[in-house]
């Protein structure tokens, strides 16, 4: 339904937003996914460190710690939480003993399916890697249910997983995902594992603490502003503070005697200092 309206010129926008929502205003916007090829498996590279890494964002080693090989970069949004808990939820890892490590430049392994190349933006990776990530953990619990069965001797279907432990129903016997590191790397991975019902998620949907704050609290992060690589240069720029100005005149006499200064750049609307350092 289209609503069309005249609006006078003394209408406010709070007015006209009040009165839009209280006659049922809405605007929408849809952005299409790229079409990814249906349970198309995403295979790990080939150093792992000897650990369990069934694909490309997973590996458990002997300990039992799960790193998450995270394809996306946090930008303030909680996304290193949030992805790490769709990953641990189909896995049934222990949400406490999940780490992340940032994936290394690979577009093949790590595409952002909402774009078709490795980025992050668009608030996309919850909605992009949601399926992927779950498939990715799905399959590493198989591994490790099979992995368990199979030197339990048993059907894997009278075994279930939960929080990095793989149980045998009928015995009670136990064994951790550490423990089964080894054994679940030379299973074949299994096709088309259902993934679970939402009704019985234990992860998702819980108000968990961000896995990103200690280490921003404590100052072991590592931003962009703090990569530095030989011979690299910095810039600073002040921007006209006034849409569509332009520079009268700089005067850059004082800034180039100070010692580090290599370069004044000076453009229709900004002025930029790059120097050796900041």
């Amino acid at each position: 339904m289209a609503i069309a309206a005249k609006i006078s010129d003394g209408v406010s926008r709070r007015v006209l937003l009040t009165g839009s929502l209280a006659g049922g205003f809405l605007l929408a916007f849809h952005l299409p996914l790229r079409a990814l090829t249906p349970n198309e498996p995403v295979q790990p590279p080939d150093d792992t460190s000897g650990k369990f890494a069934p694909n490309a964002f997973i590996r458990i080693d002997n300990a039992g710690d799960t790193t998450l090989v995270m394809p996306q970069v946090e930008m303030g949004q909680g996304i290193y939480t949030a992805v790490a808990m769709i990953l641990a939820e189909e896995l049934d890892a222990d949400f406490a003993k999940v780490t992340l490590e940032h994936a290394p430049p690979n577009e093949k392994l790590y595409a952002n399916p909402a774009f078709g190349v490795q980025a992050t933006g668009g608030s996309t990776s919850v909605r992009a890697f949601w399926k992927p990530l779950r498939q990715a953990g799905a399959t590493a619990r198989a591994m490790l249910v099979q992995a368990a069965a199979q030197q339990w001797q048993v059907e894997p279907a009278s075994c279930t997983a939960s929080n990095g432990e793989v149980t045998h129903k009928e015995s009670g016997r136990k064994l951790s995902y550490g423990a089964l590191a080894t054994s679940a790397g030379s299973q074949t991975p299994p096709k088309d594992v259902p993934l679970k019902d939402p009704k019985d998620f234990v992860l998702i949907g819980k108000p968990l603490k961000r896995l990103d704050t200690p280490d921003k609290v404590n100052g072991k992060t590592v931003y962009g502003i703090d990569a530095i690589v030989p011979e690299m240069k910095f810039a600073t720029l002040a921007a006209c503070p006034v849409f569509g100005g332009k520079v009268r005149k700089v005067d850059d006499g004082a800034a180039r005697k100070i010692p580090g200064v290599q370069k004044i750049v000076v453009l229709d609307d900004l002025v930029s200092v790059v120097g050796d350092h900041m």
